[in-house]
């Protein structure tokens, strides 16, 4: 038998935990769960399955599941019994940051890759789990030694499609260095980072042009500021949160 919760939505959770099993057991627990669901009028089975376990994907496959999502570790299948059962939560977006570094003497904080010559913010992926703010100042640490400090959001684009059909979010933020002396350390994908004025960097039109639009739109904004709100807590406490002040 396969141990399982039923979900508020009509949906069925198979919990395996590291339970070992063969091919053929897992194939007869399976077909017996998806009778007792089908029975009792759910919608939906959720599935996942460590990769100790990935023997079982193809038993799975074959009684009608499909891929719903996949970390490192584990991947997550799921069986619609009642046909266009909705399942939420499917990744649709990768997340990303920039980072506009001013100094007083209005200049700006750019960074040219190894594989394209133009002079963009410095900036990278959001790693899962982790927060935006943290995000653009670790990126711009790594990608020019500078150290910043987040002041606020101040716009956000998107793309699709972007990486392997998933539609991506880039967050162009604002921040102020603590320190303002250059030192790369993620010396495989960059090839220089430099101090250049606003007004330099506007004009040469070599810049990457999407870069000098934002710089454009968002010199000396405020933006969106983090806030700590009352209440904020437990099980649907919010990562973070921006408000226009």
């Amino acid at each position: 038998m396969l141990n399982f919760e039923n979900d508020p939505f009509d949906g069925v959770i198979v919990s395996l935990h590291q339970a070992t099993f063969t091919a053929d057991v897992f194939k007869d627990a399976l077909q017996t769960l998806l009778g007792t669901a089908s029975a009792g009028n759910k919608k939906l089975i959720w599935l996942t399955l460590a990769i100790e376990q990935s023997h079982l994907i193809d038993v799975a496959i074959k009684l009608g599941f499909v891929f719903h999502n996949c970390l490192e570790t584990e991947i997550t299948l799921i069986h619609r019994i009642q046909q266009g059962a909705y399942a939420p939560f499917k990744p649709t977006h990768s997340l990303g940051a920039g980072g506009l570094v001013t100094r007083g003497n209005n200049e700006i904080l750019v960074v040219r890759e190894k594989t394209n010559p133009r002079f963009k913010l410095p900036g990278g992926h959001i790693e899962l789990g982790e927060k935006i703010a943290e995000a653009v100042v670790r990126e711009v640490l790594e990608e020019t030694g500078v150290t910043a400090q987040f002041q606020s959001i101040l716009g956000i684009a998107t793309r699709h499609p972007y990486e392997f059909g998933k539609s991506n979010m880039y967050f162009v933020c604002g921040l102020i260095p603590v320190s303002d002396e250059i030192n790369i350390q993620d010396t495989d994908e960059i090839e220089e980072a430099r101090w250049i004025a606003v007004s330099d960097y506007l004009e040469d039109e070599n810049n990457s042009l999407f870069n000098r639009q934002i710089v454009n739109a968002a010199w000396n904004r405020r933006g969106l500021l983090g806030v700590e709100l009352e209440g904020n807590e437990g099980k649907f406490k919010k990562h973070e949160v921006f408000l226009v002040e």
